[in-house]
């Protein structure tokens, strides 16, 4: 319990002081000349102003279409964001299929946010926040038709009660969609691993944590060359960007670089797993 308590006082350190803030949000759009009292969801995720995910809005597309293969969601279908964050991955979702959705996430900062955007784009009907842990998830058995949860795991220690939980509250035949950085971690990363849990299995530990949670794996799919090409571009906009060194761009670009040497020359992965629970035994199409 004592290690649990520092990992959640880390992870809301880290997102809540440092990546957590409606402001950045909404001033682009209203620089833009944007109405930010009445917003549709695209015109937030679209810009990544709400996706931290590694590769951002460009990776939603690339998983949408992967999770698809496995069938489409409709109106009638719920969805479970795990670690949601400031709510974009969610909010894409439900634009883009007209499924509903439920967002949990430790951080109540970023809840809160979540929620403040979420009304900002008239999706308050269709989408809902909670705090709470992944590893004891606040839902009943088979509540939800797929389980979303995007470069999340890696800050979980307790693999086995993770896993556990998204099968619980998966449906029989439900899809779990992930996206996640592989261990080795190299030391490069060290200042960014010091500062949040960072417990990143190998893939094919990642992959017994996931089958012995009652979740048939269904794909893997290496996703490396194009967050290398994200965190380039990253780079390339620090470079370009008027002097910030009060701001830690310093810190922020080493951050950066290790990234980019993580992926480019160290081995480094990233993948999207996709993982059906128990029963079904339907395959992609094509």
């Amino acid at each position: 319990m004592p290690e649990k308590v520092s990992s959640i006082r880390r992870l809301t350190k880290f997102y809540g002081e440092r990546f957590s803030s409606l402001e950045r949000v909404i001033q682009p759009l209203a620089a833009q000349g944007l109405d930010t009292e009445h917003l549709r969801a695209s015109d937030i995720y679209t810009r990544s102003l709400d996706c931290q995910n590694l590769g951002s809005y460009a990776m939603l597309d690339v998983l949408a279409s992967v999770a698809s293969e496995y069938g489409t969601l409709g109106s009638e279908d719920k969805v479970l964001d795990v670690g949601c964050g400031l709510g974009g991955p969610g909010r894409f979702l439900v634009d883009r299929f007209g499924c509903s959705m439920v967002g949990i996430d430790l951080v109540p900062l970023r809840t809160e946010i979540a929620q403040a955007l979420t009304e900002k784009t008239g999706l308050r009907a269709k989408i809902s926040y909670r705090v709470g842990d992944a590893t004891d998830l606040p839902f009943d058995d088979a509540s939800f038709a797929q389980a979303w949860m995007l470069d999340v795991s890696m800050h979980i220690r307790d693999k086995k009660a993770l896993f556990g939980e998204i099968a619980r509250v998966l449906q029989p035949g439900g899809l779990m969609v992930m996206h996640e950085q592989l261990a080795p971690l190299p030391k490069l990363l060290l200042p960014i691993t010091r500062q949040t849990p960072w417990i990143a299995p190998s893939l094919p530990q990642l992959i017994r944590y996931v089958d012995e949670a009652g979740l048939r794996v269904l794909t893997w799919r290496d996703t490396t060359p194009r967050i290398l090409e994200y965190f380039q571009q990253i780079k390339a906009s620090m470079q370009s960007a008027p002097s910030t060194a009060d701001q830690g761009v310093p810190s922020a670009l080493a951050i950066v670089d290790g990234y980019i040497e993580t992926f480019s020359n160290l081995g480094g992965r990233t993948g999207i797993l996709t993982a059906r629970r128990g029963g079904c035994d339907k395959r992609p199409r094509g």
